[in-house]
Formats: C-alpha cells, sequence, structure tokens
C-alpha cells in the first residue's frame, strides 16, 4: 500500500521525481541506498534532504524529461505561504480564487498569443509576466486556504489520514 504524501511536502517532491528517474535513480544520483531515498520520502519519518541533494535531484528530473524543478518549487512555495499571519476570512478565500481564475486564465491566453505567433518578443514577455502574476495569484490562494498548516508537520493529524 502506497503511504500518502501530503501537499506542499518535499517527500511529495521527491516522489514526483522518483516517479520520472525511479527511486534506483535517485539513490544513484545521490550516493545513498534505496532504502535512505524512501526513508527520505517518508512523512513518518524525521529526516529532510540537503539541499545540495535537491539540487541534485531537480537537476537530473529536468534532464529526464520532467518539467519544472518539484524540490525548489515545494521550498520556494513553503517560503511564500509563510505561517498563520495568511488566515484569512471566507470573502477572502473566495476573493483569492477568483484572483486566481483571472490571472491563470490571463496567462494561458497571453501563452496561447506567443505560440501562435512563435518569435514575437513583446507577446513572449507579456505572456511571461502575465504566468508570473498567475503564479503568485496561485500562491496567495494556496496560503488563504489554510495551506501552511501542510509546511514542517504543523498539523500531525492530516498528515496521519
Amino acid at each position: 500500500m502506497t503511504k500518502e504524501r501530503q501537499p506542499l511536502t518535499f517527500e511529495r517532491a521527491l516522489m514526483r521525481i522518483a516517479g520520472q528517474i525511479g527511486m534506483d535513480g535517485c539513490a544513484q544520483i545521490l550516493g545513498k541506498s534505496e532504502s535512505a531515498v524512501r526513508k527520505l520520502s517518508d512523512p513518518d519519518i524525521e529526516r529532510e534532504i540537503s539541499m545540495r541533494d535537491a539540487r541534485r535531484l531537480d537537476a537530473a528530473y529536468q534532464r529526464a524529461g520532467g518539467a519544472g524543478a518539484p524540490l525548489l518549487e515545494c521550498y520556494a512555495l513553503q517560503l511564500e505561504m509563510g505561517g498563520d499571519e495568511n488566515r484569512a476570512s471566507l470573502g477572502e478565500m473566495i476573493a483569492a480564487a477568483g484572483d486566481a481564475a483571472r490571472e491563470t486564465g490571463e496567462a494561458i491566453a497571453a501563452a496561447m498569443a506567443a505560440i501562435e505567433r512563435h518569435g514575437d518578443r513583446r507577446l513572449l514577455t507579456r505572456a511571461l509576466l502575465e504566468i508570473e502574476e498567475g503564479v503568485a495569484s496561485l500562491t496567495a490562494m494556496a496560503a488563504r486556504l489554510g495551506g501552511s498548516d501542510y509546511l514542517g508537520g504543523q498539523d500531525e493529524q492530516r498528515r496521519s489520514v
């Protein structure tokens, strides 16, 4: 039975990488046993991946055709989301969801325009700006929804679900 990894955790990010390059591939890149890598991906074991190892795994993931950098993205989201100061009312959560829908829609529309007229630097710049705003709005929405509860084992009850 596969153990559930909560969102916004390094354990989940590591499993995303292992899904692309295999647990054996992760072990080879890190110069560790598969057992040691599995322990890094286990939310019930108090071990965390080092920054050096995270960088190596993200790079290997990209070389294997993976999109993004799962461990870096996880770290960046955790840092952006902060802690309890992001608690929001129902109205604020709804507004954040609306902002995220609008911003990501604009990002997709701008990206499609840039794809359609490949080589147009102005459209590419606009698309990248819209994508940046979309990512920021999604991060803000995650924080408002209480995503920070998943950071650093703050909610042990959720981890055992």
